[in-house]
C-alpha cells in the first residue's frame, strides 16, 4: 500500500505566496512590532528546507486580516512532517514566544499551541529505549532538536512569562504534562 507523502517545503512556498497576494502589504513593511525585533537579520535562506520569505510570514501573524492565513503558511514551514519539527523551527521559536506573550496578538492561542508541539516534539530521544527511538529517531539524525530545545533554553524569560499568564492558560486549559513539556524545554 502506498505511503501518502507531504512536500512540506512546497506547501510552505505555496502558503506564502497565497498570503503574499491576498496581502500584499505585508512584502512591503518592515518588522514594527518589539516582538520581531532582528526577524529581517536572520539569514533564513541559510536554514535548510527555508524556502519562503520567513519576515513576511511573522509580520502577518500581526495582522488580524492576515493572521490565519499567516498561521498555516507558519504551520508549513516548521514542520517537515505530522509528528516533527523542521529545521526552520528553532530559527522561529524566538518571535513565537514574543508574540504569544502579547495578548493584542492575532490568534495568540494558535501561537502558544504551536510552541506547545515544539517543546514536545523537541524533546530528546531516549537512546534506551527502542520505541521512543522507532518514533522519533536517533538525535544525531535530528540536529534540529537540540536548536529548538536551545532556542527555548536562550528565551527561557519568555516561557516563564507565558507559563505566569492565568488568562491565557486558563482559555487553553494546559495540561501538566503540556507545562512539562515546556519546562524541560526551557531548561527551567
Amino acid at each position: 500500500m502506498p505511503v501518502c507523502t507531504v512536500d512540506h517545503e512546497a506547501a510552505a512556498v505555496s502558503a506564502t505566496a497565497a498570503l503574499m497576494a491576498a496581502h500584499s502589504h505585508l512584502t512591503r513593511e518592515a518588522a514594527p512590532h518589539p516582538a520581531l525585533q532582528g526577524c529581517e537579520d536572520v539569514e533564513w535562506s541559510s536554514i535548510p528546507g527555508c524556502p519562503v520569505d520567513v519576515p513576511v510570514v511573522l509580520r502577518g501573524l500581526l495582522d488580524p486580516d492576515a493572521a490565519e492565513m499567516a498561521e498555516r503558511a507558519l504551520d508549513w514551514l516548521v514542520m517537515s512532517g505530522p509528528m516533527s519539527i523542521s529545521a526552520t523551527m528553532p530559527a522561529v521559536v524566538p518571535y513565537l514566544l514574543r508574540l504569544a506573550a502579547d495578548p493584542s496578538t492575532p490568534r495568540r492561542d494558535e501561537l502558544f499551541g504551536l510552541l506547545l508541539v515544539a517543546a514536545v516534539l523537541s524533546a530528546p530521544t531516549d537512546p534506551d529505549n527502542p520505541r521512543s527511538l522507532a518514533f522519533s529517531g536517533p538525535e544525531e539524525d535530528h540536529p534540529e532538536r537540540a536548536l529548538c530545545r536551545a532556542a527555548f533554553v536562550a528565551d527561557a524569560a519568555w516561557v516563564r512569562r507565558l507559563l505566569a499568564d492565568d488568562e491565557l492558560l486558563a482559555r487553553l486549559d494546559l495540561g501538566e504534562d503540556e507545562r512539562a513539556s515546556l519546562i524541560q524545554a526551557a531548561g527551567l
